[in-house]
């Protein structure tokens, strides 16, 4: 384990990096789970295959999948069912996570080795054998792939920005580093998100407008990140103008497309992860825990309140309708609890493959959080706030018109209506956080564990694993509050 954990963080061992999930064809070395770093960068093909693998690492279930599944349930709006789930974020729900538990581990280890990886793009690309121009498009690349890392990781393991931006973050390694470098100690949060800001901007300006996967980084997705992190850091200037930005080239799609299982890419996806059905996660991801026939885990389940905060014609509410079975007529579907634990959920198809894409921005988002930010930044700018969120409810509520509200009712009306278009999308956890909301949970509401966390409580943040402080004893001192080892 220790061994283990100094390769997620300071040892950089491009070979697990690049093997993963590259194709035998585009490595041509034996053996093919391993390739030296001296070799790595030496063509083209490599240095593709690499990137893919980079990629591929953010797909891991225990990573995103995870994460997202984990910021859903610290919230007050989804439960998971207290049995017959194997368990499986039960520690979440209960915010009952130590240093020893699976989470903190798995996101601290992937997130270092992603970050690992991109560090060996950063040292090695300037002298590949690729021209200049693609020299700066990986690099935009894997600098939007490190900032995405630490981005996850800082709001994990260190305090909220809008908290506390001294407080320690997460350590900042920026280059490669062996086992007999000085092991790296965690930096402010403010640092953190500081260097986030820097690699999203080098993105921003030097990724190519012939990037337009939504599964690559590409302009759009990049400035959506920048959005989502200047949000989470209050500046909402910023916030909004990236937010315009990130959806100028993606519209909102039709109120329909939002009941067809969220599997496929719509006009309005703008970055996601791409599953293919020789290389998913199984019953290990987002739509499983989500659907509601029993084909996948089927634990996930929308608490009272935020079932009954949709209004009857809100289109988004069908996204509860459920059928007799998969294949039943339409006519059969119902609103429906399974017991007395929360509502069953239909957003997010599972019936018909393992394979499902996952997205992780949209243009919905984007309108959010232009509105917020507009809300945010005083009276002048609630028109604009105003009708960035009617954008959101007239899709929803065909008719709708602009908010009366002003001031913190406005706010508030936003942040509901973000509840109710992002969830299942990893988002609820983190905005209690930045918005400074203690995580209140009511058993009156289906939860099966009242909660009452109130800001700044040391479960709000995750302990730095002890594996990794016996990997890095010098981490010990800094291990966060709450969680003595």
């Amino acid at each position: 384990m220790k061994k283990i954990n100094k390769i997620a963080i300071y040892t950089s061992l491009v070979a697990t990096i690049l093997a993963t999930g590259c194709k035998k064809e585009f490595l041509e070395v034996s053996p093919t789970t391993s390739i030296k770093a001296s070799e790595a960068f030496t063509t083209p093909e490599r240095i593709a295959a690499g990137l893919t693998g980079l990629y591929d690492l953010t797909t891991l279930s225990s990573y995103t999948h995870d994460m997202i599944l984990n910021a859903d349930i610290k919230g007050n709006d989804i439960l998971v069912i207290s049995s017959g789930n194997y368990s499986r974020f039960l520690t979440g729900y209960q915010y009952n996570q130590n240093f020893t538990s699976a989470e903190p581990l798995a996101y601290w280890n992937q997130g270092y080795r992603i970050i690992a990886g991109c560090n060996q793009f950063e040292l090695n690309i300037p002298t590949s054998p690729l021209t200049a121009g693609e020299k700066t498009a990986y690099l935009a690349e894997t600098r939007a792939l490190r900032a995405e890392a630490y981005f996850w990781l800082v709001r994990w393991f260190g305090k909220p920005y809008t908290v506390d931006p001294e407080a320690l973050g997460v350590p900042l390694v920026l280059a490669p580093l062996g086992p007999t470098d000085v092991p790296p100690l965690r930096n402010k949060v403010k640092e953190v998100y500081a260097q986030i800001v820097a690699d999203l901007l080098y993105a921003e300006a030097n990724i190519p407008t012939s990037k337009t996967s939504v599964y690559r980084f590409t302009k759009a997705a990049i400035q959506g990140y920048l959005a989502r992190v200047y949000l989470t850091m209050g500046n909402y200037t910023e916030a909004s103008k990236y937010a315009k930005l990130a959806r100028a080239s993606k519209p909102l799609n039709t109120a329909a497309a939002l009941l067809t299982g969220f599997n496929n890419p719509t006009s309005e996806w703008i970055y996601a992860l791409n599953v293919r059905t020789d290389d998913n996660q199984g019953f290990l991801q987002v739509h499983s825990f989500y659907e509601p026939y029993d084909i996948g885990y089927s634990t996930f389940r929308a608490a009272d309140n935020f079932f009954d905060s949709f209004a009857a014609n809100d289109e988004r509410k069908k996204q509860f309708l459920v059928k007799s079975s998969p294949t039943a007529a339409a006519s059969t579907a119902t609103y429906h609890r399974r017991g007395t634990e929360g509502w069953l959920i239909n957003k997010f198809d599972f019936t018909t493959t393992a394979a499902t894409n996952t997205v992780l921005i949209r243009s919905s988002e984007m309108y959010l959080i232009e509105a917020e930010a507009e809300a945010r930044l005083g009276v002048a700018n609630e028109p604009a706030a105003k009708l960035a969120l009617q954008a959101i409810q007239a899709r929803a509520i065909p008719g709708t018109l602009l908010s009366l509200n002003t001031g913190q009712a406005l706010i508030d009306e936003i942040l509901t209506e973000r509840n109710k278009e992002l969830y299942g999308e990893g988002h609820k956890f983190f905005d209690l956080l930045r918005t400074k909301t203690p995580i209140v949970r009511l058993a009156t509401n289906g939860h099966w564990l009242a909660l009452n966390l109130p800001v700044g409580d040391n479960r709000l943040v995750f302990p730095i694993p002890q594996a990794e402080l016996n990997a890095n004893p010098l981490l010990k001192p800094q291990q966060n509050p709450g969680y003595a080892n």
